[in-house]
């Protein structure tokens, strides 16, 4: 996450997430899922620009990009995350607040929980409030469990529903061939389908986080898993097709992100990258798009 200021508007690039692991150990007694999570933020970004407005001015929201699936009003998670922080600390100023969409929705991409944390991070540095790292966690877990993996500044692995975060020392660049189809899936259905699916064979995450510490993405890419992969079959007739999509094209291997439907390759350099990306372009379908990033 980048933020810098000029003269009285401060704008924070708010980067995108790939899940690299993913694995869901049961549903807990709060309704949510235990899960383990090894993700690593990519650079395609969100763009969030902030202003101070005079008191009693509220907060005043636009939204550029994003297609129907966003919300350019009070329920956008970036609007929620600036009244919650505002009625936490009693501010009584309002703010203006441009977002910018790049990053795809409904895509297992993180781009809501990115935009919320980028509104976080900013309103400490607009209204100059210097606030702990685990106040800063607290706010960003009631926002949503994919939030706190966003005050990492690299890779990190996600315990619980998410909320325990802790950084991945070494994490190597990795380029990518990011695939995003014009369906979208309920995260909420994918995760209702998932223990009934479930092979009760549990993946670890420390064999994923060994691998990456090599920095070779042929051991790496034996190591890429998503548990979410199993349901989100189940529920989307195009996933096998999409999927093989990818898998003819020389990746060194093709995973959905989160609960999708974007689907990731991992490949060997950046030249390899450029390659793909160019290939799969080829024939695109309306509304489909593809990115070349690198963590």
């Amino acid at each position: 996450m980048y933020l810098f200021q000029t003269d009285k508007i401060w704008t924070v690039l708010a980067p995108a997430k790939l899940n690299l692991f993913f694995e869901v150990h049961g549903k807990r007694s709060d309704g949510f899922h235990e899960i383990t999570s090894l993700a690593v933020p990519i650079r395609l970004f969100d763009v969030l620009r902030f202003e101070v407005l005079p008191f009693g001015r509220g907060v005043e929201f636009s939204c550029l990009g994003g297609g129907a699936d966003v919300p350019q009003d009070s329920r956008n998670i970036v609007v929620r995350a600036i009244e919650l922080f505002r009625n936490r600390f009693g501010i009584g100023e309002g703010i203006r607040v441009n977002l910018f969409k790049r990053i795809p929705s409904q895509a297992g991409l993180g781009g809501g929980s990115s935009d919320a944390v980028a509104a976080l991070v900013a309103a400490c540095k607009v209204w100059s409030k210097e606030i702990s790292r685990e106040e800063l966690l607290s706010i960003a877990t009631e926002l949503g469990s994919d939030c706190p993996l966003f005050l990492q500044d690299g890779a990190s692995i996600a315990y619980g529903r998410g909320e325990r975060v802790e950084s991945v020392l070494r994490m190597p660049k990795l380029h990518f061939v990011l695939f995003k189809p014009a369906e979208g899936l309920s995260t909420a259905e994918v995760y209702s389908k998932c223990m009934k699916v479930h092979d009760g064979n549990f993946h670890d995450v420390g064999e994923a986080a060994v691998s990456f510490e090599t920095g070779e993405p042929v051991r790496i890419s034996r190591r890429l898993f998503n548990r979410l992969e199993a349901p989100a079959a189940e529920i989307w007739t195009r996933f096998g097709e999409i999927k093989s999509r990818l898998e003819r094209l020389d990746c060194l291997a093709v995973r959905m992100s989160g609960s999708g439907t974007a689907f990731y390759g991992l490949c060997h350099n950046a030249k390899h990258a450029r390659h793909v990306a160019g290939r799969l372009k080829h024939g695109l379908e309306k509304n489909e798009t593809v990115y070349n990033v690198e963590s």
